[in-house]
Protein backbone atom coordinates (compact mmCIF):
# COMPACT_ATOMS: atom_id res chain seq x y z
CA UNK A 1 0.00 0.00 0.00
CA UNK A 2 1.51 3.45 -1.14
CA UNK A 3 -1.07 6.30 0.21
CA UNK A 4 0.66 9.00 -1.96
CA UNK A 5 -0.07 6.74 -5.40
CA UNK A 6 -3.43 7.49 -6.59
CA UNK A 7 -5.81 4.00 -6.07
CA UNK A 8 -5.50 2.15 -10.36
CA UNK A 9 -8.51 0.04 -10.77
CA UNK A 10 -8.07 -2.39 -13.79
CA UNK A 11 -11.52 -2.91 -14.90
CA UNK A 12 -11.90 -5.93 -17.53
CA UNK A 13 -14.51 -7.25 -19.02
CA UNK A 14 -14.50 -11.20 -18.95
CA UNK A 15 -13.51 -13.98 -21.67
CA UNK A 16 -15.98 -14.83 -24.55
CA UNK A 17 -18.58 -17.25 -24.02
CA UNK A 18 -20.95 -19.20 -26.60
CA UNK A 19 -23.99 -16.76 -25.66
CA UNK A 20 -21.98 -13.72 -26.70
CA UNK A 21 -21.53 -15.72 -30.00
CA UNK A 22 -24.99 -16.14 -30.45
CA UNK A 23 -26.47 -12.89 -29.64
CA UNK A 24 -28.02 -13.74 -26.28
CA UNK A 25 -28.58 -11.74 -22.99
CA UNK A 26 -26.93 -13.63 -20.15
CA UNK A 27 -27.71 -11.08 -16.90
CA UNK A 28 -26.90 -13.28 -13.65
CA UNK A 29 -29.33 -16.43 -13.84
CA UNK A 30 -27.70 -17.92 -16.56
CA UNK A 31 -23.90 -19.01 -15.42
CA UNK A 32 -22.22 -19.17 -18.47
CA UNK A 33 -18.69 -20.67 -18.88
CA UNK A 34 -16.06 -19.51 -21.19
CA UNK A 35 -15.32 -20.65 -25.00
CA UNK A 36 -11.74 -22.30 -25.68
CA UNK A 37 -11.43 -18.61 -27.22
CA UNK A 38 -12.52 -17.23 -23.80
CA UNK A 39 -9.80 -18.52 -22.28
CA UNK A 40 -7.45 -17.62 -25.04
CA UNK A 41 -8.64 -14.23 -24.49
CA UNK A 42 -8.20 -14.25 -20.66
CA UNK A 43 -4.66 -15.56 -21.26
CA UNK A 44 -3.75 -13.25 -23.37
CA UNK A 45 -5.17 -10.70 -21.07
CA UNK A 46 -3.15 -11.98 -18.49
CA UNK A 47 0.27 -11.36 -20.49
CA UNK A 48 -0.61 -7.81 -20.48
CA UNK A 49 -1.70 -7.33 -17.05
CA UNK A 50 2.42 -8.42 -15.99
CA UNK A 51 3.28 -4.83 -16.49
CA UNK A 52 0.97 -3.02 -14.08
CA UNK A 53 2.13 -3.90 -10.71
CA UNK A 54 -1.01 -5.74 -9.44
CA UNK A 55 -1.87 -6.49 -5.76
CA UNK A 56 -5.66 -7.91 -5.78
CA UNK A 57 -7.68 -9.00 -7.89
CA UNK A 58 -11.70 -8.49 -7.29
CA UNK A 59 -14.18 -10.62 -9.57
CA UNK A 60 -17.54 -10.77 -10.19
CA UNK A 61 -18.90 -14.33 -8.82
CA UNK A 62 -20.49 -15.31 -12.35
CA UNK A 63 -18.65 -18.12 -14.02
CA UNK A 64 -17.92 -16.39 -16.66
CA UNK A 65 -15.74 -13.37 -15.12
CA UNK A 66 -14.69 -15.79 -12.11
CA UNK A 67 -13.30 -17.90 -14.78
CA UNK A 68 -11.76 -15.45 -16.05
CA UNK A 69 -9.95 -13.91 -13.20
CA UNK A 70 -8.91 -17.32 -12.25
CA UNK A 71 -6.91 -17.39 -15.41
CA UNK A 72 -5.31 -14.60 -14.70
CA UNK A 73 -4.71 -14.75 -11.07
CA UNK A 74 -2.93 -18.08 -11.57
CA UNK A 75 -0.52 -16.24 -14.20
CA UNK A 76 -0.21 -13.10 -11.75
CA UNK A 77 0.21 -15.68 -8.62
CA UNK A 78 -3.03 -14.22 -7.40
CA UNK A 79 -5.59 -15.33 -5.58
CA UNK A 80 -8.96 -13.61 -6.69
CA UNK A 81 -11.74 -12.31 -4.36
CA UNK A 82 -15.35 -13.05 -5.49
CA UNK A 83 -17.76 -10.21 -5.21
CA UNK A 84 -21.39 -10.40 -6.15
CA UNK A 85 -21.90 -6.76 -6.40
CA UNK A 86 -19.66 -6.36 -9.36
CA UNK A 87 -22.55 -9.10 -11.30
CA UNK A 88 -23.77 -7.81 -14.77
CA UNK A 89 -27.65 -6.39 -14.55
CA UNK A 90 -30.35 -8.35 -13.65
CA UNK A 91 -32.21 -9.36 -16.43
CA UNK A 92 -34.79 -11.40 -15.35
CA UNK A 93 -37.16 -12.90 -17.35
CA UNK A 94 -34.99 -11.74 -20.71
CA UNK A 95 -32.32 -14.20 -19.96
CA UNK A 96 -31.34 -16.08 -22.72
CA UNK A 97 -33.05 -14.44 -25.32
CA UNK A 98 -31.49 -12.24 -28.11
CA UNK A 99 -32.89 -8.70 -28.75
CA UNK A 100 -35.25 -9.71 -31.48
CA UNK A 101 -37.13 -12.09 -29.27
CA UNK A 102 -37.11 -9.38 -26.74
CA UNK A 103 -38.66 -7.34 -29.00
CA UNK A 104 -41.54 -9.97 -29.89
CA UNK A 105 -42.31 -10.91 -26.86
CA UNK A 106 -42.05 -8.20 -24.28
CA UNK A 107 -42.63 -4.84 -27.29
CA UNK A 108 -44.11 -2.87 -24.11
CA UNK A 109 -40.78 -2.77 -22.48
CA UNK A 110 -38.56 -3.16 -24.74
CA UNK A 111 -40.19 -0.12 -26.74
CA UNK A 112 -39.91 2.03 -23.58
CA UNK A 113 -36.10 1.10 -23.45
CA UNK A 114 -35.68 2.34 -27.15
CA UNK A 115 -36.96 5.36 -25.89
CA UNK A 116 -34.64 6.32 -23.21
CA UNK A 117 -36.90 5.41 -20.42
CA UNK A 118 -34.86 3.42 -17.71
CA UNK A 119 -37.24 0.27 -17.27
CA UNK A 120 -36.42 -2.70 -14.69
CA UNK A 121 -34.89 -5.12 -17.41
CA UNK A 122 -36.62 -8.44 -17.92
CA UNK A 123 -38.39 -7.41 -14.40
CA UNK A 124 -34.78 -7.19 -12.99
CA UNK A 125 -32.73 -4.24 -12.43
CA UNK A 126 -33.06 -0.95 -14.01
CA UNK A 127 -29.51 0.44 -15.66
CA UNK A 128 -29.99 2.97 -12.10
CA UNK A 129 -30.16 0.90 -10.14
CA UNK A 130 -26.72 -1.33 -11.89
CA UNK A 131 -24.81 1.61 -12.02
CA UNK A 132 -25.34 2.29 -7.79
CA UNK A 133 -24.47 -0.97 -7.03
CA UNK A 134 -21.22 -0.46 -9.31
CA UNK A 135 -20.45 2.64 -7.96
CA UNK A 136 -20.82 1.72 -4.52
CA UNK A 137 -18.79 -1.44 -4.87
CA UNK A 138 -15.90 0.76 -6.54
CA UNK A 139 -15.82 2.66 -4.02
CA UNK A 140 -15.50 -0.33 -1.21
CA UNK A 141 -12.43 -1.38 -3.24
CA UNK A 142 -10.96 2.02 -3.31
CA UNK A 143 -11.21 2.28 0.30
CA UNK A 144 -9.82 -1.05 1.14
CA UNK A 145 -6.79 -0.68 -1.15
CA UNK A 146 -5.82 3.46 -1.06
CA UNK A 147 -2.68 3.50 -3.06
CA UNK A 148 -2.85 0.43 -4.59
CA UNK A 149 -3.50 -1.26 -8.32
CA UNK A 150 -6.84 -3.51 -8.34
CA UNK A 151 -8.14 -5.63 -11.23
CA UNK A 152 -11.45 -6.04 -11.37
CA UNK A 153 -13.15 -8.60 -13.66
CA UNK A 154 -17.06 -7.71 -14.92
CA UNK A 155 -19.33 -7.66 -17.05
CA UNK A 156 -19.77 -5.51 -20.09
CA UNK A 157 -23.44 -2.88 -19.23
CA UNK A 158 -22.00 -3.67 -15.80
CA UNK A 159 -18.45 -1.95 -16.31
CA UNK A 160 -19.95 0.64 -19.08
CA UNK A 161 -22.34 1.86 -16.20
CA UNK A 162 -19.36 2.16 -13.99
CA UNK A 163 -17.64 4.26 -16.71
CA UNK A 164 -20.48 6.62 -17.30
CA UNK A 165 -20.69 7.42 -13.36
CA UNK A 166 -16.89 8.40 -13.44
CA UNK A 167 -17.68 10.85 -16.39
CA UNK A 168 -20.73 12.18 -15.04
CA UNK A 169 -22.68 10.78 -17.84
CA UNK A 170 -26.47 10.39 -17.59
CA UNK A 171 -27.99 7.33 -18.10
CA UNK A 172 -29.29 8.63 -21.62
CA UNK A 173 -25.98 8.97 -22.88
CA UNK A 174 -24.56 6.00 -21.19
CA UNK A 175 -25.70 4.36 -24.92
CA UNK A 176 -23.24 6.49 -26.49
CA UNK A 177 -20.40 4.68 -24.31
CA UNK A 178 -19.66 1.55 -26.63
CA UNK A 179 -18.80 -1.95 -25.32
CA UNK A 180 -16.56 -3.38 -27.47
CA UNK A 181 -14.09 -6.80 -27.27
CA UNK A 182 -14.41 -9.15 -23.99
CA UNK A 183 -11.18 -8.72 -22.10
CA UNK A 184 -11.54 -5.24 -23.23
CA UNK A 185 -9.57 -3.03 -20.93
CA UNK A 186 -10.35 0.16 -19.28
CA UNK A 187 -8.37 2.54 -16.21
CA UNK A 188 -10.18 4.26 -13.87
CA UNK A 189 -7.76 5.87 -10.77
CA UNK A 190 -9.11 7.64 -7.99
CA UNK A 191 -6.92 11.17 -6.83
CA UNK A 192 -8.03 13.92 -4.49
CA UNK A 193 -11.31 11.68 -3.83
CA UNK A 194 -12.01 11.79 -7.44
CA UNK A 195 -12.48 9.07 -10.06
CA UNK A 196 -10.95 9.86 -13.37
CA UNK A 197 -11.28 7.34 -16.73
CA UNK A 198 -7.67 7.12 -17.61
CA UNK A 199 -8.20 4.64 -20.82
CA UNK A 200 -11.25 2.69 -22.30
CA UNK A 201 -11.89 -0.44 -24.07
CA UNK A 202 -8.55 -1.21 -24.39
CA UNK A 203 -7.88 -4.27 -26.62
CA UNK A 204 -4.37 -4.20 -27.75
CA UNK A 205 -3.76 -7.86 -26.55
CA UNK A 206 -6.21 -9.26 -28.90
CA UNK A 207 -4.34 -7.19 -32.08
CA UNK A 208 -3.22 -11.43 -33.69
CA UNK A 209 -6.93 -11.78 -34.93
CA UNK A 210 -8.59 -12.62 -31.59
CA UNK A 211 -10.71 -9.69 -31.31
CA UNK A 212 -14.33 -9.54 -31.21
CA UNK A 213 -16.87 -6.73 -30.91
CA UNK A 214 -20.20 -7.37 -28.62
CA UNK A 215 -23.17 -4.76 -27.56
CA UNK A 216 -23.75 -5.19 -24.23
CA UNK A 217 -26.93 -4.99 -24.55
CA UNK A 218 -27.66 -7.67 -27.19
CA UNK A 219 -28.38 -4.44 -29.83
CA UNK A 220 -26.65 -1.33 -31.24
CA UNK A 221 -24.48 0.07 -33.85
CA UNK A 222 -21.37 -1.64 -33.04
CA UNK A 223 -20.46 -4.23 -35.88
CA UNK A 224 -18.82 -7.25 -34.36
CA UNK A 225 -15.56 -8.42 -35.95
CA UNK A 226 -17.52 -12.48 -35.15
CA UNK A 227 -21.25 -12.95 -34.72
CA UNK A 228 -22.45 -11.85 -31.43
CA UNK A 229 -23.93 -8.93 -29.90
CA UNK A 230 -24.79 -9.72 -25.79
CA UNK A 231 -23.16 -8.60 -23.09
Amino acid sequence: MNRANPTTLLLLRHGETEWNLSGRWQGQAADTELTDLGRQQARLAANRLRSYPINVIYSSDLLRASETAQIIGQALGLTPIPESALRELDIGAWTGLTWAEIRERYPEQAAAMSAGQDVPRGGGESLGELQDRLAAAAQNIVSRHPGDTVLVVSHGAALRSLVAHVLGASLDQMHRIAILGNTALSVVQMRDGHLRLVSYNDTAHLDNGLFQAANAEGAGAVQPTREGKSE
